[in-house]
């Protein structure tokens, strides 16, 4: 007799990890290439760049996110509870927060399979209008690492989906072969968006099982 109610529960869960917003046949617009790429591949897709003005090698990802932007938003500044949806994270602390959306929060994480653990004081800036959405952009304060920088963006694909990319710079002060430092750092990018994408497409879904 416990079976039904186990495996409602299990479909509503399961609802809310997948999200409510595509229905059945939907495709993002022909004309947005990223939305389209990204819709296609279902996942996380990791890549890394040269900063030219630096010469430090970022990590990047970027996802397709069947939530509206809002939901974005508030899934990526919701920083004091960051290790409970984004697997890189040990721990996250939200230790001070302005009245603009600025925020300063402590972050720990292990790199190398749980070789060495890092932690930083991250410094994120307020949202700030980025083409047709919006960016992030956090700052080392201190730690154990010699720098922790990150770029948020996000951007809407229509009134129900998001694009989402994160670029990651990390450097340990541990002496790591730059090439495994690269890999880490993408890996890192791909949680983070994936983390996010979990979490907005929840909301979106509890939203969506309200309505009436």
């Amino acid at each position: 007799m416990r079976l039904l109610p186990t495996l409602a529960l299990a479909a509503f869960l399961g609802a809310l990890t997948l999200g409510a917003s595509a229905g059945p046949g939907y495709v993002p617009p022909a004309g947005d290439a990223q939305a389209v790429e990204l819709f296609k591949l279902n996942r996380d897709k990791k890549t890394h760049y040269v900063d030219p003005s630096t010469k430090q090698v970022w990590g990047r990802a970027q996802i397709f996110v069947d939530a509206p932007m809002k939901d974005v938003r508030t899934a990526i500044m919701d920083y004091g509870n960051w290790s409970q949806f984004i697997t890189r994270f040990q721990k996250s602390k939200l230790l001070k927060k302005e009245g603009t959306g600025a925020a300063e929060v402590y972050l720990q994480m292990p790199i190398l399979k749980g070789a060495a653990t890092l932690w930083a004081v991250e410094k994120f800036d307020a949202p700030i209008a980025d083409g047709k959405g919006e960016k992030i952009v956090g700052h080392f304060q201190k730690g154990n690492v010699e720098d922790l920088q990150a770029i948020w963006r996000y951007r809407p694909v229509d009134d129900k989906h998001t694009v989402v990319q994160l670029d990651l710079f990390v450097l340990p002060k541990l002496a790591v072969p730059d090439g495994l430092m690269v890999s880490q750092r993408e890996d890192a990018a791909g949680e983070g968006c994936l983390g996010v994408k979990d979490k907005a497409q929840q909301m979106a879904s509890l939203v969506a099982v309200k309505k009436p």
